[in-house]
């Protein structure tokens, strides 16, 4: 009898426990339910808006009619029709009320005008940081969350399967970038540059038509591969370039002759002409520089892409222009220092460009020394036991201003026992302008060579000429670097 009653306690425990489990599965189905069916309500939501494209986006907007009649016009509705993945804003009738009629008539321009609103890839309003982007006309907008350029967002992040589309209170103007605009000024600085305008030859361009059988050269069609360039541009980058963004300093007609007048004496090109183009070319070489510099945080000074030293006095700013790869300051003086502008130029002994002779490789040595009195490391060059009367190293040096120019050098001696003389040259290793100079034993300083004369702005040649024997150590050549000082006024 007790283990009946044993057993009989047993299914009753047994249905007890699956009663449990029956309410709370049917209580959890129960929640399960209602969360499905919120989660297949949102996702059915999103599923519809991503079911349209930018463009039927825009139609479904009554707001954007002015819009879409553009996009239409230009062709860029088949663009949003389309399966890549865009950013559009989307001026309002109101903001497109006014629209230039001169845009309006002319297909190129509306064009750029309705392009100027939409980029490649998906940008929401939730952006933190101000973006730079390229629009598919090519110049770039700065987008901010809740703005493009000035224009206000009254509507954002609607989605799109092929990206997101913001509404804006303003059309977004197309703006010229920092060449643009200069060649819409009568400064006469735009003059200067276009006079610096030349042509080369791109045999990647040209059209080849055979082959010059005396020299095996090829020969290219006439006027084919011609490509225009620019000396200002060789040295700046091209200020019409929309992917670098650009401070450039416009200078009134009489603060550019100002600086051209002070500069003229250093760029002698032979003649008048050629003077007055190389002082425009070294001039504004110094006015471009690479990054935007707001005016609130324009700084005293700018370096420019050789690293002049360029004082900027904001209130010699007469105006200025945002472009699309920057700003253009117009101002009434931006007056370089000549020692700022004609800085010492040095040259390192371990980077040479060749030899007097090509069989002495053995003889040459790169060192990498220590200073006994600075305990700074150096690079330097090292010749000996060649055996070559005058063996010369070749250097050269680019753009060297006309003037005079003293020269020094640090040629330390601290291997061989034996004194020996060395000669400094230019363009000419035969050149005996400068005498032989003695390098001292272990001596590290700078020592004073001579000086000498450019006649015309350009590039140098210079030498490091060993003494006139054959005799083992006595005309080895050492060289740490060294360096043109030009005397200024």
């Amino acid at each position: 009898m007790a283990l009946m009653r044993v057993g009989a306690a047993k299914p009753l425990k047994m249905t007890s426990k699956i009663n449990t489990v029956l309410v709370l599965l049917a209580a959890f189905t129960l929640a399960f339910t209602g969360c499905k069916d919120a989660w297949e309500e949102e996702t059915s939501i999103t599923d519809q808006a991503l079911r349209a494209n930018l463009l039927q986006r825009v139609e479904e907007n009554p707001d954007l009619s002015k819009f879409k009649e553009y996009l239409t016009q230009t062709g860029y509705d088949q663009v949003l029709a389309s399966s890549k993945k865009y950013t559009v804003w989307a001026p309002t009738n109101q903001a497109l009320a006014n629209l230039d009629a001169a845009i309006l008539n002319d297909p190129e321009q509306l064009k750029k005008f309705v392009a100027n609103h939409i980029v490649n890839q998906a940008y929401t309003r939730g952006q933190a940081t101000e973006l730079r982007l390229k629009t598919l006309n090519g110049k770039y907008v700065k987008f901010h969350g809740t703005r493009l350029e000035d224009a206000q967002l009254v509507q954002g992040d609607t989605w799109a399967n092929n990206g997101i589309l913001h509404v804006i209170n303003k059309a977004v103007m197309p703006k010229m970038n920092v060449w643009e605009y200069v060649q819409t000024t009568a400064y006469q600085q735009k003059d200067a540059i276009l006079a610096l305008d030349y042509t080369v030859l791109d045999p990647n361009k040209a059209e080849q038509t055979g082959v010059d059988p005396s020299t095996g050269k090829p020969i290219y069609k006439p006027g084919s591969g011609v490509v225009a360039k620019n000396h200002l541009f060789d040295k700046t980058g091209h200020l019409g370039n929309e992917d670098q963004e650009y401070t450039f300093i416009l200078l009134t007609n009489d603060a550019l002759a100002a600086e051209k007048e002070k500069l003229k004496p250093y760029t002698n090109g032979g003649n008048p002409d050629s003077t007055d183009k190389l002082a425009s070319l070294y001039v504004m070489k110094d006015l471009a520089f690479k990054g935007l510099y707001l005016p609130e945080d324009l700084p005293a000074f700018l370096y420019s892409e050789d690293g002049v030293k360029v004082p900027l006095d904001k209130s010699a700013i007469v105006d200025y222009q945002l472009t699309s790869n920057g700003i253009v300051y117009t101002m009434r003086a931006a007056d370089v220092p000549l020692a700022d502008k004609l800085v010492p130029r040095k040259v390192e002994g371990e980077e040479p460009v060749g030899f007097s002779r090509t069989d002495k490789a053995a003889n040459i040595t790169y060192r990498l020394r220590r200073n006994p009195e600075t305990g700074q490391l150096f690079n330097d060059i090292y010749i000996f036991n060649h055996k070559v009367p005058l063996f010369h190293v070749k250097y050269q040096l680019a753009n060297v201003y006309s003037g005079t120019y003293k020269v020094y050098w640090v040629a330390p001696n601290d291997v061989q026992t034996v004194k020996f003389k060395q000669r400094f040259a230019v363009n000419d290793p035969a050149s005996e302008h400068f005498p032989e100079t003695e390098v001292a034993l272990d001596n590290f300083k700078e020592v004073y060579v001579g000086e000498f004369t450019v006649d015309q702005l350009g590039n140098l040649d210079l030498y490091i000429v060993g003494a006139d024997n054959g005799v083992d150590q006595t005309n080895s050549i050492s060289l740490d670097y060294f360096r043109l000082v030009p005397q200024l006024p």
